[in-house]
């Protein structure tokens, strides 16, 4: 059961981070900037690159990390102090993911200009 839930997760966020449009379409990398230099997230908000796709992928599974990890914080009864560091762990995860998407989207404003 572990196994299926865990096969289940990895493709949502496989389809979440954009997984059957980079096989589909099999988009670049890198690419070169307006002003010159390299830039690795797409302007355009309809198109993405490997590297967005795939970082979008982890930090979907970072939040989902922290949501079980605090998940299962809620299951320790005898050792609070440890209940407690997991739980914060937990938070500090989700909002790393959170924080990275929204990040990420940053870039993306941003990116052509």
């Amino acid at each position: 059961m572990t196994l299926i839930a865990g096969v289940v997760v990895l493709f949502t966020a496989f389809l979440a981070g954009g997984g059957i449009y980079d096989m589909i379409d099999n988009p670049p990398t890198i690419f070169p900037g307006p002003q010159g230099g390299w830039i690795t997230v797409h302007p355009y908000p309809g198109e993405q690159t490997l590297n967005e796709s795939l970082v979008s992928m982890v930090l979907t599974l970072l939040m989902f990390g922290g949501m079980l990890v605090s998940y299962r914080s809620t299951k320790i009864v005898y050792d609070s102090k440890r209940a407690n560091q997991m739980l914060i762990l937990g938070i500090a995860l989700i909002l790393m993911g959170l924080a990275g998407s929204h990040y990420l989207l940053i870039l993306k404003r941003t990116a052509g200009r």
